[in-house]
């Protein structure tokens, strides 16, 4: 009888985890940047872990974008480009929302879950971003 139990106890440790599926929120204002900026902006998105997709809309008012980037790194620091959504070619941005999506390598997917993404949105204005906002994982 206990080899049955041994048995059964090997099978279920085999189960795979569960793949996730996430909201992601981020609410980006002045905060992060010590800027007077009356610039704000919103990023919604959603990411699957099975296939690795990053999909996201941002809507802004009260600024003129000249360069979003999304970034990774610790909470104050300029973090590591991931990836640049938006580049201003002198043109004025008038086309809202902006989205796009992305294929995450394990080492992105890593730091997104791990709560190390953030947006950061510059002017022409100022060398360093006007408003920026880290991004929130909720598990749908």
């Amino acid at each position: 009888m206990s080899s049955c139990e041994k048995e059964k106890l090997a099978e279920e440790a085999k189960i795979e985890p569960p793949v996730r599926a996430y909201v992601i929120t981020a609410r980006i204002d002045k905060k992060g940047t010590n800027s007077a900026s009356e610039g704000v902006a919103v990023l919604k998105g959603s990411y699957d872990e099975q296939s690795k997709a990053f999909s996201y809309s941002i809507e802004y008012e009260n600024i003129s974008p000249a360069l979003i980037t999304l970034r990774s790194g610790i909470k104050g620091s300029a973090g590591e480009m991931i990836r640049e959504i938006y580049k201003s070619d002198g043109q004025v941005l008038s086309k809202q929302p902006l989205t796009g999506s992305l294929t995450l390598t394990p080492l992105q997917e890593r730091n997104l879950l791990k709560g190390l993404w953030f947006i950061a949105i510059n002017t022409n204005s100022s060398a360093s971003p006007e408003i920026s906002g880290s991004l929130t994982l909720k598990q749908k």
